[in-house]
């Protein structure tokens, strides 16, 4: 008489094979991404966003399993559209999050490209919506990569604490910003129907000359109504001080606002400067 196979052994050896097969195929890939890093061809961001995705993936895998949610905006319901989702203006802040050799180093490098920033823009140009200065990332690259990296190192645990879903992270973006003597953000929300549509996580990070020469500068983070395509802001609020050397995270949907900042002295030096940006999905 044959003796039957078990169908949960057979169903363990097929698991152990397609496993298998897939990590094969993922480490082709892998050394495939690896190999581009260094090719000058290769546009600078192209690789930066390469080198970002392998970080990532090797975060993830250290971590324990989270619900993952990959679903696109426009293939959501249309229930799910039009159903309010009301978003408390919730963060979280993580203190020294560089060692105090790396903050002075980067503020160094910060004070020392002043002439490489340049006025910050808003999507509809509008006057009188917008006050500061931004610095583009090949102008700190060393410090975009170990941001980047301690930013994705901490993202599981903040999203937990957000009760955000983890996503599979497209790209970062990063800048420097500078908010001189009366400088300021208006109202506005991180995510909009362009290039912004996928930012999922806005994250700020504070630094600044000690002792503190400014005052004003606080982030209100506002509780916000999501209806279809409105955001509609509610009546409570969070007012967040800027702590020198610290970075907070919050949900990109919130409307927020940079209130004004006073530096008697008006010198770039005495700014109130981040490392700013949105982790996209």
């Amino acid at each position: 008489m044959q003796e039957k196979s078990s169908p949960i052994l057979s169903n363990i050896e097929k698991n152990q094979d397609y496993n298998k097969k897939f990590d094969e195929i993922f480490n082709q890939a892998l050394e495939f991404v690896k190999s581009t890093l260094n090719q000058p061809e290769i546009h600078y961001r192209d690789r930066l966003n390469a080198a970002l995705k392998i970080l990532e993936i090797g975060i993830l895998s250290q971590q324990k399993p989270f619900n993952f949610t990959g679903v696109a905006s426009d293939s959501l319901s249309k229930s799910q559209e039009t159903e309010a989702i009301i978003l408390n203006p919730d963060y979280v802040q993580i203190d020294n999050f560089l060692s105090g050799e790396d903050y002075q180093k980067l503020l160094n490098l910060t004070l020392a490209n002043q002439n490489n920033f340049f006025p910050s823009e808003v999507m509809n140009d509008a006057s009188k919506y917008r006050q500061s200065y931004i610095l583009l990332p090949e102008h700190f690259a060393e410090f975009h990569e170990l941001l980047s990296q301690k930013i994705l190192t901490a993202r599981p645990d903040v999203m937990q604490q957000l009760k955000m879903s983890m996503f599979l992270v497209a790209y970062l973006e990063m800048q420097i910003t500078a908010h001189l003597h009366g400088g300021y953000y208006k109202i506005h929300q991180d995510v909009d129907a362009g290039k912004a549509s996928n930012r999922r996580l806005t994250y700020v990070y504070y630094f600044y000359q000690e002792p503190k020469s400014f005052y004003g500068g606080d982030l209100r983070l506002y509780q916000t109504k999501i209806q279809g395509n409105q955001a509609i802001i509610q009546e409570r609020f969070t007012q967040i001080e800027p702590r020198n050397n610290s970075i907070i995270f919050f949900d990109s949907r919130c409307k927020h606002e940079v209130l004004s900042v006073y530096c008697p002295s008006q010198q770039f030096t005495e700014g109130r400067f981040t490392i700013n940006g949105w982790i996209h999905q």
